[in-house]
């Protein structure tokens, strides 16, 4: 399972300072917990100031919590990432706290990749037929390719949250 780091990073989370919609972000905090029965948790707690109540700071924060990516962990197993219900508190002066659990879940990306290009084979939407091997190989080239793009992602954000929290 892909650790906190990585989920914020994927999620694309702001930064404080940041703006979303008419709010600016004062905190954000994503931590790994050990859900149990749940499986794996992360704890999300995101502190943000701006006018229009509480329907107004969800609304501004839908986007982010509307995210399903995909990524993979540590050995490289796909998982999909998303988002539970949030709950907003009122701190007073125009402050609010959001807190969600995120979740993610161990999908099997190279058998539905697979199963889609064995579709397209046989309705006649490739180029030319190919063989299971030739399948094989292209799905393990996109995987890889796709590895390296998150990777990428990943590494670009974790610069700026460096940056950010030692600025």
């Amino acid at each position: 399972m892909p650790f906190a780091k990585k989920f914020r990073a994927m999620m694309d989370f702001p930064f404080p300072g940041d703006t979303i919609g008419d709010f600016e972000i004062e905190d954000v905090d994503v931590h790994d917990e050990w859900g149990a029965s749940e499986g794996y948790v992360y704890g999300v707690r995101i502190v943000l100031r701006g006018p229009g109540g509480k329907q107004a700071a969800l609304r501004a924060l839908k986007p982010l919590f509307s995210q399903h990516p995909t990524t993979f962990s540590g050995y490289g197993n796909p998982y999909q990432l998303w988002f539970r219900k949030p709950e907003i508190e009122s701190l007073g002066d125009q402050r609010y706290a959001v807190t969600v659990k995120g979740s993610g879940a161990r999908i099997y990306l190279e058998q539905n990749l697979a199963r889609f290009l064995q579709y397209l084979d046989d309705q006649h939407h490739l180029a030319a037929p190919s063989d299971p091997a030739e399948h094989k190989a292209l799905i393990e080239a996109y995987l890889d390719q796709y590895r390296v793009e998150i990777a990428l992602q990943v590494a670009r954000y974790h610069k700026i949250l460096t940056k950010t929290v030692d600025g």
